[in-house]
């Protein structure tokens, strides 16, 4: 495997903050699934996929960031599969076309950065941070924080648990640096 220009430093607060926002993630998303009537068909898409693309993401960022962070692609893929196969729940057509776009846009940016196709790795703070900026001042608003009546908080721990992946992944474009710097 060809050198990327990239290494994920596993000493980096940055790092240290996605990994630990990612591991909450995968707590998170366990908990709502103890605290929920068992739905056999929810599964494989909301809980088997997300953790393991969780544990691939906690296993490859310190493992091989620092000298294949390519390895960290198939944890950020993995991901995608999972929002998209996510999407198709969504209410309107409109709402899954753009969000499927979005993931997609996510894996190629991320990849194309990693392997060094994309020489700078500024267009991850975007790409990462105004989607979850949008959950947070948006979506959020109006499906928890201003809710009439609120739904329990149980019912919010899957959209904490999607804010703490894109919180995680946001850090982690943070943590990159450039090989040798």
């Amino acid at each position: 495997m060809r050198k990327s220009p990239f290494i994920i430093p596993r000493h980096s607060p940055a790092v240290h903050l996605s990994i630990g926002l990612m591991a909450a993630a995968g707590v998170i998303r366990i908990l709502y699934f103890c605290l929920t009537p068992w739905m056999p068909e929810l599964f494989f898409v909301h809980l088997f996929l997300p953790l393991l693309a969780i544990l691939l993401f906690l296993v490859t960022v310190p493992l091989t960031g620092e000298t294949t962070p390519q390895w960290t692609v198939t944890s950020v893929f993995t991901g995608v599969v999972f929002f998209i196969l996510k999407s198709f729940t969504f209410t309107t057509v409109l709402h899954t076309t753009l969000c499927i776009l979005l993931y997609l846009t996510v894996i190629t940016l991320y990849g194309l950065t990693i392997f060094g196709v994309i020489p700078t790795k500024y267009l991850l703070y975007p790409l990462f941070g105004l989607p979850l900026l949008y959950h947070i001042f948006v979506e959020d608003m109006e499906y928890y924080i201003l809710a009439f009546p609120r739904p329990p908080f149980v019912e919010w721990l899957p959209e904490i648990s999607v804010l703490c992946i894109m919180a995680s992944l946001l850090a982690l474009s943070f943590g990159i640096r450039k090989r040798g710097n």
